[in-house]
């Protein structure tokens, strides 16, 4: 935490009230989650662990459906907070996702980038409404 802020991150509240990891923002405003030591959805020691996309309750079920199809991820947890999908139950970096802090206004900053062996390529969105790309 010592080191991002020294490169310039700073902390920020987007209205996540309580929780167990730190939300920074880069020097460019864009916002991002640490998570504390010990978090219990943490394998690694360090580096990239969660990729983590909002979405709207109502839509939770069918945008978790939709990246187990799409990325032949599984869901390891699935809470009130939200889903937690990883390839093999060991994997170190999950995609996790969860209510959105603030409602979507806009297209995200962040957005996922996978490849496909065969099929359509190009951008599309998710059921929780999240551009992604696909690359062959």
């Amino acid at each position: 935490m010592t080191r991002l802020l020294g490169l310039g991150a700073r902390r920020v509240d987007i209205g996540q009230g309580d929780v167990p990891w730190d939300v920074l923002a880069d020097p460019e405003g864009n916002e991002f989650c640490v998570l504390r030591p010990g978090h219990p959805g943490v394998i690694a020691d360090s580096g990239l662990v969660a990729i983590c996309l909002d979405v709207a309750e109502r839509d939770r079920d069918a945008q978790s459906a939709f990246w187990q199809a799409q990325a032949d991820w599984h869901t390891v947890e699935d809470h009130d907070w939200g889903v937690r999908l990883r390839k093999e139950p060991t994997s170190t970096v999950s995609l996790v996702m969860g209510p959105p802090a603030t409602p979507k206004d806009g297209r995200n900053r962040l957005r996922l980038e996978v490849s496909r062996r065969a099929g359509d390529t190009g951008e599309f969105h998710d059921p929780g409404g999240n551009e992604f790309h696909v690359r062959g």
